[in-house]
């Protein structure tokens, strides 16, 4: 496969600049969540999030929710409405959940319409990085997927029968936020469920840029994308032995052990003597990168470059090769993140090779979507 010339072309443009001098180390600023008024039963929920226990427990009552009582887990509230008893269940700060059970499938279903339209008014729409609807009838009728709310409450407006329906909202936002509202019909209930286990945990932002000169040198840049929110973690870059000029893609070599308890991942450039990466594997626990041992900020730009495509921006499997992926969606969202990197844009408009993303996942089994993260392999 020849490598279009219209990127490298296009980087020729505005990689001048990158090889001369870096600019002086600066601060980073990361966006803060805009709070968001609670005027409806998804905001409620929403609010929860953050808050300490004693704080959630007195927005609920200002609300007009009655603390029923203390689960070994979680406090439970409850308020009936119209005929409806919603409960709510919070385990403060990272946990809140609604539920409205009934034998009554119109108002099942109202409910549920009422919570995805509260979800798609809401700021967090808006925010959403990742987002699944989904509706299936019957057992054994397979499963329905849509690209927008409004498509799944127009299919769901469709059915006359109530037995067996199975409606879902999945998504999470680009603040580590995720959310969950179902509708089973054959659980009588509607559920939405709103976490994040980020929150009170140190973050891992950077504020300082460092991108140093000799960055820009080596040969290979490892870049760092989280896997929930889609962003930047940071660079790690390297030289390799016996650099190989010819050829599209990176030579990369792969010893993988697949976690029947424990396994590891290991990529190497060519050879066994240039490591890349070394990652433990767990099923359900959570292993972690060995090497890199670390990773440094780099230095945010205000302009990216255009995405070129999953033929020059492509994913690695385990094996240590290349392979076909029809989610345009996910490649679009990692280049997003590392093109507004002063590294990245130094290595790829220097580079021949296809770019490789290879996503690590310390923790199967039970996937653990906040301990994975992309590994975008570029050589210049």
């Amino acid at each position: 496969m020849k490598k279009s010339l219209l990127p490298i072309v296009f980087a020729a443009l505005i990689f001048t600049a990158c090889d001369s001098q870096v600019e002086p180390s600066q601060p980073i600023l990361h966006p803060t969540e805009e709070l968001e008024a609670v005027t409806n039963d998804f905001t409620l929920v929403k609010a929860c999030i953050g808050k300490q226990e004693e704080e959630a427990i007195n927005l609920l009552m200002q609300q007009g929710y009655s603390h029923e009582d203390v689960q070994k887990y979680y406090q439970k509230f409850n308020l009936t409405e119209n005929n409806v008893t919603k409960e709510v269940h919070i385990s403060a700060p990272t946990y809140a959940a609604m539920t409205v059970h009934n034998d009554d499938y119109t108002i099942l279903k109202s409910v549920f319409k009422q919570w995805i339209q509260e979800m798609r008014r809401s700021k967090v729409y808006n925010n959403l990085v990742r987002a699944s609807y989904s509706l299936s009838v019957g057992w054994g009728n397979g499963e329905l997927t849509f690209s927008t709310p409004e498509e799944l409450l127009a299919a769901l407006d469709t059915i006359t029968s109530a037995e067996d329906i199975s409606a879902s909202f999945n998504g999470n936002d680009n603040d580590a936020n995720r959310y969950e509202l179902v509708l089973a019909t054959y659980l009588k209930g509607v559920y939405m469920d709103i976490n994040n286990l980020r929150v009170g945990q140190p973050s891992d932002d950077f504020t300082q840029s460092d991108l140093k000169e000799s960055d820009l040198k080596k040969d290979i840049l490892i870049s760092k994308v989280d896997y929930l929110t889609f962003q930047y973690k940071g660079f790690y870059a390297l030289n390799v032995s016996g650099k190989i000029k010819d050829g599209e893609l990176i030579p990369v070599v792969s010893e993988y052990q697949s976690p029947g308890d424990f396994g590891f991942i290991k990529l190497y450039y060519n050879n066994s003597v240039n490591m890349l990466l070394y990652g433990t594997i767990v099923w359900n626990g959570c292993g972690a990168l060995t090497f890199p041992e670390s990773f440094r900020a780099g230095l945010p730009v205000s302009e990216g470059i255009p995405y070129p495509g999953i033929e020059h921006f492509a994913r690695l499997n385990e094996d240590g090769t290349y392979i076909e992926t029809n989610n345009e969606w996910e490649m679009q969202h990692i280049w997003q993140s590392v093109s507004y990197q002063k590294e990245f844009q130094h290595y790829y408009g220097n580079s021949t090779k296809k770019v490789a993303v290879y996503l690590y996942a310390p923790s199967v089994g039970l996937f653990d979507p906040y301990e994975a993260y992309y590994l975008v392999l570029t050589e210049q």
